[in-house]
């Protein structure tokens, strides 16, 4: 039996040719500013509205772009939606949270740092079960195996859209999700390509650990051929002429947490001599490449 799953995006995205390599263009899923986000929320809200949930509740960086994502899925599925922010209320909120309010949810600033939303989500969502509500909690970037099945179907549609056999996949890596669902996906159409995730945000030990993680409880023990590329530097000049380079010559935008340092790590495997095809997925981050869009343009 099929698990359950909400239509959002616009699938399948195209793959197109980019720079001597594949874009596989997820910033293209056309639901709101969600990006590859948007693929995870499917089936999150599908197995959210199965459970009789009538209020989600979710968290993260006022920059996330999950947030903005989730906020504007229940409001759309008809369900309540409460964000809990780290860190206080700010000057101006970035577009994100500005999507966020847009779609009718609650924000909750925590004051806290973003790597304790997971426990506080959980604690709101008891509250709010305690008072006769029924909650649907998801943790950060909608790292749950439920969320990993949009990548696990992702990996069906690339591989019938690839006319190769061999690849080298190269995606950002932010709560793991992502790149956790790519594997399973991978392994159940037995692809052989080898995977690459970028961290942009987490030490390696710990995301490599919640990945596999991640990966076993979708019912993978072992995944093989794949790894990840340390990218938590704060972005700086050098991911601004990189995207100003691919928007010039492409007209692709890229943002400055995710997208120009996955771009960074394809150079990188280049000077590697990686011999496969590359298959960049662009996951979107749009909110934050129009920021950096104006920062270069001061």
């Amino acid at each position: 039996m099929s698990p359950p799953r909400r239509p959002l995006a616009l699938l399948p995205t195209p793959l197109q040719q980019f720079a001597g390599m594949y874009l596989k263009r997820d910033d293209l899923t056309g639901f709101g500013l969600a990006g590859a986000k948007a693929r995870a929320l499917e089936y999150l809200l599908g197995d959210a509205l199965a459970r009789g949930a009538d209020v989600l509740v979710t968290g993260g960086s006022p920059g996330s772009n999950f947030i903005a994502g989730a906020a504007l899925a229940a409001s759309v599925c008809g369900m309540e939606c409460e964000v809990l922010v780290s860190g206080a209320a700010g000057q101006q909120a970035p577009a994100t949270l500005q999507m966020v309010s847009c779609s009718e949810a609650k924000v909750l600033y925590t004051g806290v740092d973003r790597a304790e939303l997971d426990k506080l989500i959980d604690e709101r969502a008891a509250y709010l079960r305690d008072h006769g509500r029924t909650p649907y909690a998801v943790p950060r970037g909608g790292a749950t195996p439920v969320g990993a099945l949009g990548f696990a179907h992702a990996a069906r549609e690339l591989a019938a859209q690839l006319a190769f056999d061999e690849a080298v996949v190269v995606l950002p890596v932010g709560s793991g999700a992502s790149i956790a669902g790519l594997l399973a996906g991978r392994a159940v159409i037995a692809a052989r390509w080898r995977v690459y995730g970028v961290s942009v945000s987490r030490p390696l030990p710990q995301i490599r650990s919640e990945i596999l993680g991640l990966v076993a409880r979708m019912g993978h023990e072992a995944v093989t051929d794949w790894e990840l590329i340390d990218a938590t530097e704060p972005a700086g000049d050098r991911d601004v002429q990189i995207m100003l380079a691919a928007l010039r010559a492409d007209g692709v935008l890229f943002d400055a947490k995710y997208g120009t340092k996955a771009l960074a790590a394809v150079a990188g495997l280049r000077a590697r001599r990686e011999q496969a095809p590359i298959v960049l997925w662009h996951t979107g981050g749009l909110p934050g490449a129009l920021d950096l869009l104006a920062e270069a343009a001061t």
